[in-house]
């Protein structure tokens, strides 16, 4: 769920919108680059006087990675478990 949500941030970050020009500063702001990754989430503007906005919220990677690594215990927990029990004989 945790990825969705994030996920759904970057998707829906279009640069037109999320990144505009700021013509009404002197001198003018132009977007000078707009980049975004998947895994980890990561939606960043860059303007051409060194300004950046990053587009995804701060608590979404640090949560999905403890969602991760949640996950990844309890699967290894679940194998040694299920080892135990088969090497004792147990049937199902």
């Amino acid at each position: 769920m945790c990825y969705l949500l994030g996920w759904l941030q970057v998707f829906f970050a279009f640069p037109s919108h999320a990144c505009p020009d700021f013509l009404e500063r002197r001198p003018t702001v132009h977007v000078d680059r707009y980049e975004d990754s998947v895994f980890p989430l990561q939606a960043t503007c860059y303007w051409d006087n060194g300004e950046q906005k990053e587009l995804v919220s701060s608590w979404i990677n640090p949560l999905l990675f403890t969602c991760v690594a949640v996950l990844t215990g309890c699967l290894v927990m679940l194998a040694g478990l299920t080892y135990r029990r088969c090497r004792q004989g147990h049937p199902r």
